[in-house]
């Protein structure tokens, strides 16, 4: 009986097991554009994750959007252990070097090869191939952002907005005429309620309450 070809732990078929976005709207996710671009970028080097994850926080972290894309120690070579990705639209991406167990994070650190914040995804799958293959991190700097990016950025500023039950933003005018940028809105989450927080932006943005 011809035994089939034994598969290295990376030739794995890509498992979307945990689909980004919302319940109700998979795809709603401002950032869902770059979530496929990275997935497809490495998928396209054999490396594709087995778990992907979109979401936003909540509003004591500014409603920021984030990715985590991980590797069990059956994705990675040499068996030594796991691999996670982490994003955050202001802060940029993370690595964690995890045991066998993914809740055994030995190293949780910023990815400084990534130098923009919305690094473009094949800068990410560099530094994710080199992770996975070797544990490691490119002696290199990308500086190169996502074409996208901008994009991305609006799409998540409109989101918090729609969140909050703010509507899309009227430009100022000064007393000559010219637009101004709109307003700056100061929320202390330590001891502002979620109401009190909603309340101030729409006053802001002459909304009442």
């Amino acid at each position: 009986m011809t035994q089939p070809p034994i598969r290295s732990p990376l030739e794995v078929d890509p498992v979307l097991l945990d689909p980004p976005g919302l319940r109700s709207t998979p795809q709603g996710l401002p950032h869902w554009p770059y979530v496929q671009a990275v997935d497809d970028a490495l998928t396209a080097r054999g490396i594709p994750p087995g778990i992907v994850r979109a979401g936003h926080h909540g509003l004591e972290r500014g409603m920021s959007t984030y990715i985590t894309l991980a590797w069990d120690v059956s994705r990675t070579s040499g068996r030594a252990g796991g691999i996670r990705l982490d994003w955050e639209e202001r802060k940029g991406w993370y690595y964690a070097l995890t045991g066998l167990h993914s809740y055994d994070v030995l190293l949780y650190t910023v990815v400084t090869a990534l130098r923009a914040p919305v690094a473009d995804p094949e800068r990410v799958a560099d530094v994710a191939e080199e992770l996975v293959r070797f544990r490691r991190v490119p002696d290199a700097e990308y500086p190169e952002e996502w074409e996208g990016a901008d994009d991305v950025r609006a799409a998540a500023h409109d989101f918090r907005r729609r969140r909050l039950g703010l509507g899309p933003v009227q430009p100022q005018k000064e007393s000559t005429g010219s637009e101004t940028a709109g307003v700056q809105v100061l929320i202390d989450t330590q001891t502002d309620t979620y109401e009190q927080a909603v309340t101030a932006l729409r006053a802001a943005y002459g909304y009442s309450s």
